[in-house]
């Protein structure tokens, strides 16, 4: 599914944007798409849950000459429905409180930014656009390098608004291209290119299809 919201044209064109920005600062950035922070298994066990005490409330209504063996078996079948429907991305994602999306999302850009080298950089200077698909959330993390350069009061909110926006279009690649071009822009302003500086971290649009 992630693969499919970002074509190979997609990829190449904001790989490009990344390097692009890279001209003009110090910074490294990365862009990592993954299609879900986590699982989220028991969602469907819960919905079955919710189904088959319905399934009691609905045979003990419509038909009280119903067997054990037929309530069982109704609320098993709505158990395995509950299960079914909770796999579907949209009514997964409806059912999902916000609070525990927040978290899982920070906690999967934590572990992204410590996995594809972005603490490893040799001024700390690394920087992560964090797409979560599912959740439709945007991170942006930056290292301590970076930190040190914004201006007191500045935030990359702008960035994450311009990626959600994309998201919440339909649109993720131009969100993306956008927000990888405000990036640079800001970027450059405080964190402009010295001499010496290399290109330390691949453009490429990390991918997971989770």
């Amino acid at each position: 599914m992630t693969r499919a919201l970002l074509d190979p044209a997609d990829r190449m064109r904001i790989e490009a944007a990344v390097h692009e920005a890279e001209r003009t600062t110090g910074g490294e950035i990365v862009v990592c798409v993954v299609g879900a922070c986590d699982e989220y298994g028991s969602v469907g066990w819960r919905l079955g849950v919710v189904l088959a005490a319905l399934a009691l409330l609905v045979s003990g209504v419509y038909s009280p000459a119903a067997t054990h063996a037929q309530i069982f078996a109704l609320q098993a079948g709505a158990l395995a429905l509950g299960h079914l429907l909770g796999r579907i991305r949209p009514i997964r994602r409806f059912l999902l409180p916000e609070d525990l999306l927040e978290t899982r999302v920070q906690e999967r850009a934590v572990r992204a930014f410590g996995e594809h080298g972005l603490a490893r950089t040799a001024a700390h200077t690394g920087i992560l656009i964090f797409v979560a698909v599912l959740e439709r959330r945007v991170v942006v993390l930056g290292d301590e390098g970076i930190d040190r350069a914004l201006g007191a009061g500045e935030s990359w909110s702008e960035v994450v608004a311009l990626a959600t926006a994309g998201l919440g279009q339909g649109r993720a690649a131009e969100g993306i291209l956008a927000a990888v071009r405000r990036c640079g822009e800001i970027l450059s302003a405080h964190l402009p290119t010295k001499p010496g500086d290399t290109n330390e971290l691949p453009n490429r649009v990390v991918i997971e299809d989770t």
